[in-house]
């Protein structure tokens, strides 16, 4: 077998291989191996059948083509371990010539870029404590009862405490904010999740009326587009209920399911909340040892990675937009964009995205980090026995998974996860401070 490479840009290489007739004979041997454990044949026991009988029962060409397919998975795999080259993808594969004396194909792989870390150790974090103060916990039972609350309609003026749904239109000179209508819209009087002051104006409405007024937005409100701007309301008041919320004692926990008294309830809660921090504290960590990282390493990321990552980001926006039964289009249309001057707003991101997995490949690759393939069909027959218990039609039931399902693809999607989990498991080890 022989090789040859072609660069083609930074990042692609053409690799061409010839295969000679000893070898091919080889594996036109070995895909005959393979189709007698395969075939049922009368006569002959599971793979006992012989081979002139086996290549009359499938065909010769099934035989070829199984040997060429097996020919070129094997050589390409072999060369790449031989050349220690670091491929993201193979791609566009061209058989040249396909005869008993020699093959030869070519095909273009995309190569990762170099990458030089920095010595992991440079990188020094540490874990904050996690503590759950009592008025965390308080909010937390206070949402609670707000989920067991009984509403109950009511004609008289609205006062503090009161669950309104209303109509209404924010603008600013004039002009119609972004999201600055909406229809039905809940609002507790007193929760304080509008423009500051904007409750306190629904205060003493009936149902059916509509109110018109001013607000300045503070300059460190959440919306940055509106911070500090005068913002004109206009809002119709539909409904008004009266919030009656439960009492909260031993009796309320035990109407939850799951508890026996009110001291349980608030253990679990504050078991919640303690498993939310961490959670948060362990991506602040992985997050501070990536950034870190990235402003110590010396990689490119390539236009057609970043490319590639912003393709990703807008695929992943439009099913966000879907889930909320809205079309890009339209949504683009609205703010008077277009998707190329999204891009060009998240490309700073999209390279960051893939300079923190060049990190993460290049750390994993020089520090033999490694999913074995019982690894990874551990976690996936985890998770696809998950989701057929979610499934209504699953129920439970064996069958094993759906033949909708692109099983490669899900193998290949949780290698990688599970790499990367790996990975920072290693980085947390190694760059955590005690």
């Amino acid at each position: 077998m022989t090789s040859t490479n072609k660069k083609l840009d930074a990042d692609h290489i053409e690799l061409a291989v010839e295969l000679g007739r000893d070898e091919l004979a080889e594996y036109v041997r070995s895909a005959e191996d393979a189709l007698i454990q395969e075939v049922t044949i009368d006569g002959f026991r599971p793979g006992k059948a012989p081979r002139d009988k086996v290549r009359q029962h499938v065909g010769e060409a099934q035989v070829l083509e199984s040997a060429l397919q097996t020919a070129v998975q094997q050589s390409l795999a072999k060369v790449i371990a031989e050349q220690k080259l670091d491929v993201i993808e193979a791609t566009d594969l061209s058989v040249k010539e396909n005869t008993p004396d020699k093959l030869v194909y070519s095909v273009k792989l995309q190569i990762f870029p170099e990458v030089k870390l920095p010595e992991l150790t440079s990188i020094k974090v540490s874990r904050r404590d996690v503590v759950i103060d009592n008025k965390e916990i308080d909010e937390a039972l206070e949402t609670v009862k707000a989920s067991r609350a009984v509403l109950t309609a009511t004609d008289e003026p609205a006062v503090k405490g009161d669950r309104l749904e209303v109509d209404f239109e924010v603008k600013e000179k004039d002009v119609l904010i972004e999201d600055g209508t909406s229809v039905n819209h809940p609002v507790v009087i007193g929760k304080e999740n509008f423009v500051p002051g904007f409750e306190d104006q629904l205060i003493g409405l009936k149902k059916g009326e509509r109110k018109e007024f001013s607000l300045t937005a503070p300059k460190d409100f959440a919306n940055k587009t509106v911070a500090g701007k005068k913002l004109d309301f206009a809002v119709t008041v539909k409904d008004i209920k009266k919030v009656t919320l439960p009492v909260l004692d031993d009796a309320f926990a035990k109407s939850l399911g799951q508890f026996e008294n009110l001291d349980q309830l608030m253990l679990n809660i504050r078991d919640g909340l303690t498993e939310e921090k961490k959670d948060k504290e362990n991506q602040r960590v992985r997050l501070e040892i990536m950034n870190g990282l990235i402003a110590k390493t010396v990689c490119t990321a390539s236009p057609s990675m970043v490319e590639d990552q912003l393709t990703t980001m807008m695929q992943n926006f439009d099913q966000d937009l879907h889930r909320h039964d809205m079309e890009l289009s339209l949504y683009l249309a609205k703010i008077g964009k277009t998707q190329e001057d999204i891009k060009k707003e998240w490309r700073p991101e999209a390279e960051r995205q893939v300079k923190m997995a060049l990190v993460l490949h290049a750390i994993a690759r020089e520090n033999n980090l490694e999913i074995t393939r019982e690894e990874t069909d551990e976690a996936l027959e985890s998770l696809i026995q998950s989701t057929m218990l979610r499934s209504p039609a699953g129920g439970g039931q064996g069958g094993g998974a759906s033949p909708n399902l692109d099983m490669e693809r899900m193998r290949s999607t949780i290698q990688s996860r599970l790499l990367s989990e790996k990975t920072f498991q290693f980085l947390e080890k190694t760059c955590l401070t005690v």
